[in-house]
């Protein structure tokens, strides 16, 4: 079945006009603080905004971290894999169930504080620090809680914040966690 050539030309035109909103779109969606991938275009010469660092690759190889600042990148050689920031950022922990020593069910959940230091093990080290992080204080909020009884748990809650903050932090990611 084939489509008459006015039709067609109608529906050309309609994508063409929708496309401007679908790329603005997509880059809105990689501009957030969770992407991976970058959302800079490679002119020759780039402004990087404060608190931000660009993951720069020469042939598909990593070659340096931009910070902030005026900054050279050849086009066509060098290309902007990563955009990452480097302010701190919340992040909500979800409600999960967690048991005492003493077989009591409790409900737990918390805020993290994530924020990167080191943006080329953020970027290369794993392929989703934010969730890695979470994961891992999710978990460590389990176990810590599994060694406590009920009546220690209030009592001690700076003492699971610095368990849970010592865990995230040795993690090997290049992000920073409070």
């Amino acid at each position: 079945m084939s489509l008459s050539p006015v039709f067609q030309s109608q529906i050309i035109r309609q994508v063409r006009s929708l496309s401007p909103l679908v790329c603005r779109a997509r880059h809105e969606q990689r501009r957030t603080f969770f992407s991976n991938r970058a959302a800079r275009v490679n002119t020759a010469f780039n402004f990087i905004p404060q608190q931000e660092a660009w993951i720069i690759e020469r042939f598909g190889k990593f070659n340096r971290v931009a910070e902030a600042g005026f900054r050279f990148v050849i086009p066509f050689v060098e290309q902007i894999s990563y955009v990452k920031s480097l302010k701190e950022s919340a992040m909500d922990v979800p409600s999960q169930s967690g048991i005492t020593s003493d077989n009591v069910t409790l409900s737990i959940d918390g805020v993290l504080y994530i924020k990167v230091v080191d943006p080329y093990k953020a970027s290369y080290g794993i392929d989703n620090h934010v969730f890695a992080v979470s994961q891992l204080a999710q978990t460590t909020m389990r176990s810590e809680l599994g060694k406590l009884t009920l009546d220690k748990i209030f009592q001690e809650r700076e003492t699971l914040n610095a368990s849970i903050t010592l865990l995230t932090t040795l993690l090997k990611l290049g992000v920073y966690s409070v």
